[in-house]
């Protein structure tokens, strides 16, 4: 019992020694460091001070404060070291609040005096308020905080004061710009719990964080103000506010234009290879995994690599169609792989045989088939596969083969949209082509992350038509504000440097025109509240009226740097602007809502393909629609095929669709289940994941 007392007192009598304890404190902070460098960052720098660092560091190593690894030759804290140092600061804590004086805990994890002129600078330099009204909001958040009975102030805690004064005070546009953002304790806790049962890991985690500061920031800082209250309030809807501001949402990249140049990035992105032009399939296939790699950190929603075929047809004359399917199958398991588990856009490969090249037919029509075997091959062994393809739509019907290999390879999962051979379009049905033919460009970004919501209008025009259509011209002169604004805001992350590859880092992208095109949500529910009349036919005139008025607004407002254009794609928002919605009117003033929200793009059955009024109706919505229409087909038939058929009679009819299957995962092993099971075959498991071959 006596030992211990005098080992304490030893203990206490070495840490009295400044320099011994800011040795132990290096060594807590630093990790474990060898003999000199520890000597240097403890300031003993010259040799005279040698003997004093050793007499010192051999004191700490006698009481087992700190202990040396003879195999690494490193000095690393024990864990008595760590608590001594817990015990220190908590002294040093309790010293500083005795004293009488206010004291603050810092975000950089330092105990300071308080001192209100921090304050004053900071409404200054952060808000921009002028200095004698910053003297009178610091001089009042000084006396309310020496009102508290708190042991210690912290940083946080101090700008929610002063924040609350400002807001008292109708001081709100200071309040935005000293507010600080993140996310609340309870959030982080459910996104910890959460990201790993949807598929996400560690970096999803730091994205969806990251992402929230930024929607934040857009919202309080970078928005014109009723751009941001347009979106609040519901009449507008922003899509990706984490990366809107940042980074494009589509990149068309031709690969054609890479074929000949190879990939050079320039110096800019010092950690890329520069690839000469390719003399072989697997370093042209490589060339797309680097871009795909480069790109995927610089863009939202998706990336298109167009006229795949043309592209590696030169490297497959002499190829066999099995060998050429092994090669092609690494590449999507690749590409799949690269992409996976984190926030990043996907990646479409389109496939259009049908254009002249110095490559023959027969070439064209082996790759062609080879890349379909091989996206087949990673479809079967993908639980969700992620790399979409484009399919050109064959000239002539009666070419079946092509048709039916997409058809199964739609019900076992995979994700193919079709379209006409004369258009640009990606996966989620944006049209490539929005550009006039003077200025298209062979690569080309896109920013589209912004829904109208056509039955709010609706429900606030009383059934008369010419007043919605006033409004919605209104609407998109908000919306095209918007988007000129973000693409004001993209331009300057390529001037920051932060797009190293769209801001000119490779041939294959260019950034000299980024489109904008905004969507358009809901206009069925929109049709059935302005229109009481059941017949098919007025509501398509309506239809058309609406879709002519906004193309034609958006035309007006465009210029030689803002290109507008109006969509009707399946984007983020729907779900969240039904909900504003059910709020403000009730749900029993709503029309019938689908699962997902609103309506977005059309969705049509077999019957519809047969009904040539429906067709013809579909022609010219999607010929109006500069911006891009994606129809979709209901892919619930139970055999092959049911699908193809589907396909079949949707080829000659539609210029641009998708097949919806709802496909079932086992959450266990991975297993495609049969449509309507709920034990998995294969390991029994009653766990599972859906997903939709349309998205």
């Amino acid at each position: 019992m006596q030992a211990a007392p005098r080992r304490v007192k030893t203990i206490y009598s070495v840490i009295a020694s400044p320099q011994r304890l800011e040795i132990l404190r290096i060594l807590n902070i630093k990790g474990p460091l060898t003999y000199s460098a520890l000597k240097t960052l403890a300031g003993f720098k010259s040799k005279k001070e040698s003997g004093k660092f050793a007499y010192h560091l051999r004191k700490l190593v006698k009481q087992l404060l700190i202990q040396l690894n003879r195999q690494e030759r490193k000095y690393t804290v024990t864990n008595l070291g760590r608590l001594v140092l817990n015990l220190t600061r908590q002294i040093e804590e309790q010293s500083l609040v005795e004293s009488g004086k206010l004291y603050v805990r810092t975000s950089h994890q330092t105990m300071e005096e308080f001192n209100a002129n921090k304050i004053l600078q900071s409404l200054v330099k952060e808000a921009g308020m002028p200095v004698e009204l910053a003297q009178k909001i610091t001089s009042e958040t000084e006396s309310r905080l020496y009102k508290f009975q708190t042991q210690y102030l912290t940083a946080p805690l101090i700008r929610e004061i002063v924040n609350a004064l400002l807001v008292e005070h109708s001081m709100e546009e200071y309040r935005h710009k000293l507010t600080r953002l993140g996310m609340p304790i309870y959030d982080v806790t459910q996104l910890l719990g959460k990201a790993g049962d949807d598929g996400g890991n560690v970096e999803t985690l730091f994205q969806q964080t990251g992402r929230q500061v930024f929607s934040e920031y857009l919202l309080l800082e970078q928005l014109p103000r009723d751009v941001a209250d347009a979106h609040l309030s519901g009449d507008i809807h922003i899509a990706n506010a984490g990366s809107w501001a940042l980074t494009p949402d589509t990149v068309f990249v031709d690969l054609l234009s890479v074929r000949s140049a190879g990939l050079n990035p320039r110096g800019r992105i010092v950690n890329s290879p520069m690839i000469p032009s390719p003399e072989s399939a697997e370093r042209a296939l490589n060339i797309v995994l680097d871009l795909t790699s480069m790109l995927s950190r610089e863009v939202s929603d998706e990336i298109t690599f167009r006229n795949f075929l043309q592209y590696i047809g030169p490297f497959c004359k002499s190829r066999g169609k099995r060998e050429l399917e092994y090669v092609l199958l690494r590449f999507f398991e690749t590409v799949s792989a690269s992409i996976a588990g984190a926030q990043l856009p996907s990646i479409s490969i389109e496939l259009n045989q049908y254009r002249r090249d110095e490559v023959g037919s027969d070439v064209m029509e082996k790759t062609l088939d080879a890349a379909l075997g091989a996206y087949r091959s990673y479809v079967e062994e993908t639980p969700r596969p992620d790399v979409r393809l484009l399919l050109a739509k064959p000239n002539r019907v009666d070419e079946t083969r092509t048709l039916k290999d997409a058809a199964a390879i739609i019900f076992n999962g995979g994700r193919v949209a079709f379209f006409s051979s004369d258009q640009r379009r990606s996966f989620l049905g944006l049209n490539g082509n929005v550009l006039s033919q003077e200025s298209q460009a062979d690569n080309v970004s896109f920013l589209h992350g912004l829904s109208l919501n056509l039955p709010r209008l609706a429900y606030d025009s009383n059934q008369d038509e010419t007043y919605f259509r006033a409004k919605l011209a209104l609407l998109i002169g908000v919306a095209s504000d918007a988007l000129s604004t973000r693409r004001r805001l993209v331009e300057r992350s390529l001037k920051r440097g932060l797009l190293p590859s769209l801001a000119g880092g490779s041939d294959a992208v260019t950034s000299d025109t980024m489109p904008l095109i905004m969507n358009m949500v809901g206009i069925e529910e929109a049709l059935a509240s302005l229109i009481r009349d059941p017949t098919t036919g007025s509501r398509n005139e309506l239809a058309l009226k609406i879709v002519d008025t906004a193309d034609q607004v958006a035309r007006d407002k465009s210029t030689r740097i803002d290109r507008l254009g109006v969509s009707m794609l399946d984007l983020d928002g729907a779900a969240r602007l039904a909900g504003l919605d059910s709020e403000k009117y009730g749900k029993a003033n709503l029309q019938p809502l689908q699962k997902g929200g609103y309506t977005q793009s059309p969705r049509l059955q077999l019957a519809d393909l047969e009904n040539t009024e429906r067709t013809d109706y579909m022609t010219k919505l999607s010929s109006g629609l500069h911006g891009g229409m994606s129809v979709t087909l209901d892919g619930s038939a139970e055999e092959v095929r049911g699908i193809y058929n589907l396909i079949l009679n949707a080829t000659p009819k539609l210029p641009y669709f998708k097949v919806d299957r709802t496909i079932s995962v086992c959450k266990n092993c991975g297993a495609k289940l049969p449509q309507n099971a709920t034990r998995c075959r294969r390991c029994k498991s009653v766990a599972s994941i859906q997903y939709s071959t349309a998205v």
